[in-house]
């Protein structure tokens, strides 16, 4: 016998009676049809329902998880771009890789930095994360975005580096050549720090002097500071760029400070125009070109524009 087909109308009465717990049988009474006809009917609705719900809830976690990538791209851009730039001390300046390592460690999601004390197993399965998010942003954004500006960002920082290093020895040579010069102001410095180590100590004030002129386009902005308030009041100190307690020399006398600028100024110029002047144009053509690129890679991935590249794109990350 050929199973019956019910209309839209009776399917509909059928279902509207379940649903208020009426009975198969009284549903057979009430429609006229069979009970097992009306109880098939019903069991293939509830299935495409569920059928229908399972895929509208696919749907919705695909775009919330859609959403996260978006999210955690436009994330990884901007501390990519954070990490390009240029460091306000010297002292900070390493290598491209020690840069980009810092990144690749940081937990972009929690916003944490992790050290070494860290598990190695969570250390790495972050750097893993993050730079499989990279490949998948450079994937997102390659007919857009020109990649090969983060190339040469690399190498003007390597370059920097390395001239970073020359730099602290020739000011080194520097600054110990003409305390050897001046033995009476050495040992009067020795005594006012209390300590020995001060041709480094000066000289690193020096280079920092000069890596802030060149990021400052501003002449030397080394002073002579007398405290004024409750804590500092009586002190006296040489500041090589305001702000910087790190390689500040507390000497505590006017006149000694006033000989000691005098003395690092001599460097300063030194450096600058002497017959090693082509190390700091190096080093700032360097600079110049680190911030060049990084303004470029700013541009370029700026979230207005990054958001719909990666909409019109995909990648081996991308949700189903």
């Amino acid at each position: 016998m050929r199973r019956r087909e019910l209309s839209d109308e009776e399917l509909n009465r059928i279902i509207r009676l379940r649903q208020i717990g009426t009975s198969w049988l009284k549903i057979q009474h009430e429609t006229g049809i069979h009970r097992q006809t009306a109880k098939r009917a019903y069991e293939r609705w509830e299935h495409s329902k569920s059928m229908e719900e399972l895929k509208e809830a696919r749907k919705d976690v695909a775009a919330q998880a859609f959403g996260e990538h978006i999210n955690y791209l436009i994330k990884l851009a901007e501390s990519l771009v954070s990490a390009l730039h240029v460091p306000e001390m010297l002292r900070g300046l390493g290598n491209a890789d020690e840069a980009l390592d810092q990144l690749w460690m940081r937990n972009i999601q929690g916003e944490l930095e992790l050290s070494q004390k860290s598990g190695t197993v969570e250390i790495g399965h972050v750097v893993r994360r993050n730079r499989m998010i990279f490949k998948a942003l450079q994937e997102h954004t390659r007919e857009k975005v020109r990649w090969e500006a983060l190339e040469e960002w690399k190498q003007a920082r390597n370059n920097a580096a390395e001239y970073s290093k020359e730099l602290r020895l020739e000011a080194t040579e520097v600054i110990g050549n003409i305390l050897n010069n001046q033995p009476g102001l050495k040992e009067k410095i020795k005594t006012a720090i209390g300590s020995n180590d001060i041709t480094q100590k000066i000289s690193d004030g020096v280079r920092e002097t000069i890596w802030r002129g060149i990021l400052t386009g501003k002449p030397e902005q080394m002073h002579v500071l007398k405290g004024s308030s409750v804590l500092t009041e009586g002190r006296v100190w040489l500041e090589f760029y305001e702000g910087d307690s790190d390689t500040r020399l507390d000497l505590n006398d006017v006149e000694l400070a006033k000989e000691v600028l005098g003395m690092c100024r001599r460097a300063v110029t030194n450096l600058r125009q002497g017959i090693k002047s082509d190390l700091v144009r190096r080093l700032a053509d360097e600079v110049r070109q680190m911030q060049d690129r990084t303004q470029e890679l700013e541009e370029s991935l700026e979230g207005l524009l990054l958001r719909p590249m990666i909409l019109r794109t995909r990648c081996e990350l991308c949700p189903a």
